[in-house]
């Protein structure tokens, strides 16, 4: 991924009000100044009429952000000619979307995907605009920001940035943390501007909404600051260069094995131990959702685990997440580690995603405090998207306070040579006795004995 991480919420119009703050237990209200020098740009839409950008241009615009939806209906009949004309004036330009946390969010992010066009060498990245609640609560704004985050971040290869007010996110997100994404904060009359907790700088700040700029004359005009020299802005727009020693863009460990190290490559080959196991303390285990609703213990595999309650909920507000990466395609049983006292969800499905296929696998985490099996799948080499997801909306109400634990997966592979699955209880390859799929071993053994029966009987 890149090394500037952008989370874009965008506004063109938007009409933060940061005026009326609201008191909160969440009330820190840290002014954070800019890093050095800022580049000066614009964000519009339809509310701006029809724009002559080489006015817009010759007032030493260096970027302007440009909106593609207020909702799943409300499409900006502007956008095609202003993303048209910005990008000919010279114009570093990019696209936001309003956000309605309330509607279909993939379908919001798939019209926005559809409007935007493919991601192209000097557009800036993508930016979200969350600033409206719908009634919803922080947890589930929060996870639907995630969700649209997770659907489009991987189409266009580069982080979006985050559009938001420092109370309307404090009141209405909460302390959802987004800080690898960048930070696009409305904050009008600051110089330094408040910045929600969890993150420690901003990369653009949007410092008034009522400013009159030449080129634009049928409304007043929101004004932003990047938080950096025109070179740093223009380096968010580059496409990424496999073998260039950076991972970033859409490069992954799959497609850029040079760049891109996996989190952890799996080798589930019986008798090798912890390389074919994969924890929650590691790099390829997320836990999703609203921070204060995961809890860690120091017990279960390798003393560690992470854990939340079960929910009745339509959408899931926590999970747990294991990418996969594999050093060979094959055959492997996988097996969940679902220690007590943490184990008490009966309805919980482990989602496994295996080469294409997904894979729903009921289990009853409380039927077994250890290991349990979760079948025989075959994956592919490398990541390829596979990985293994667990939701807390198995129907079982927050009310019973019913537990869910997120620990270790292991992986072992089954399809060894010879075509047979091995036994765990016998040893294996140099681990000593006789292997069950060893065909050769067991001929031999039934000869020797064959011979031993013909001498006795002479």
């Amino acid at each position: 991924m890149r090394s500037i991480a952008l989370t874009i919420a965008l506004v063109s119009a938007c009409g933060l009000d940061e005026a009326q703050p609201v008191t909160s237990a969440l009330d820190q209200e840290v002014a954070v100044c800019a890093d050095g020098p800022t580049t000066f740009g614009i964000d519009v839409s339809r509310f701006q009429g029809d724009i002559n950008w080489q006015l817009v241009a010759n007032a030493n615009v260096k970027f302007a952000y440009i909106q593609i939806s207020r909702s799943l209906t409300d499409i900006d009949a502007k956008f095609a000619y202003n993303w048209k004309r910005a990008k000919e004036v010279g114009i570093l330009r990019g696209a936001y979307q309003r956000f309605q946390p309330g509607q279909d969010v993939i379908g919001q992010a798939k019209l926005f995907l559809e409007k935007l066009g493919p991601f192209q060498p000097g557009d800036l990245p993508p930016l979200l605009d969350v600033e409206d609640a719908n009634g919803l609560t922080a947890t589930q704004i929060a996870q639907r920001v995630r969700q649209w985050i997770d659907y489009v971040e991987p189409v266009v290869g580069v982080k979006p940035i985050i559009y938001t007010g420092f109370y309307f996110w404090r009141d209405s997100v909460g302390g959802a943390d987004f800080k690898d994404y960048p930070l696009w904060i409305a904050n009008y009359s600051a110089t330094c501007p408040l910045v929600p907790e969890t993150w420690t700088r901003w990369a653009f700040h949007q410092y008034s909404s009522t400013v009159t700029l030449p080129g634009i004359t049928a409304n007043t005009v929101d004004v932003n600051k990047f938080n950096g020299t025109l070179a740093q802005l223009q380096a968010l727009t580059t496409m990424p260069v496999c073998g260039d020693a950076t991972c970033n863009g859409v490069e992954d460990a799959d497609t850029c094995a040079s760049d891109c190290e996996p989190c952890q490559m799996i080798d589930g080959t019986p008798g090798l131990g912890a390389e074919g196991v994969v924890d929650d303390t590691s790099a390829c285990f997320r836990a999703g959702g609203d921070p204060q609703f995961i809890r860690e213990e120091p017990a279960g595999y390798g003393s560690t685990l992470k854990w939340t309650h079960t929910t009745d909920a339509a959408m899931p507000e926590s999970y747990g997440r294991w990418a996969l990466h594999f050093k060979e395609a094959g055959r492997y049983r996988v097996e969940a580690y679902t220690p007590a006292p943490f184990n008490g969800s009966k309805q919980t499905v482990y989602k496994v995603r295996h080469g294409e296929t997904i894979t729903p696998v009921p289990l009853d985490q409380s039927a077994v405090d250890g290991w349990q099996s979760l079948g025989d799948f075959d994956f592919a080499a490398g990541g390829v998207g596979q990985y293994v997801r667990v939701d807390d909306n198995t129907g079982e109400p927050n009310a019973t306070d019913t537990q869910l634990v997120f620990d270790a997966l292991r992986f072992t592979r089954v399809d060894l040579p010879g075509g047979e699955e091995p036994d765990p209880s016998e040893p294996n390859e140099d681990g000593g006795g006789c292997s069950t799929t060893d065909k050769s071993g067991w001929f031999a053994l039934a000869l020797a004995l064959f011979v031993f029966v013909r001498r006795a009987r002479r």
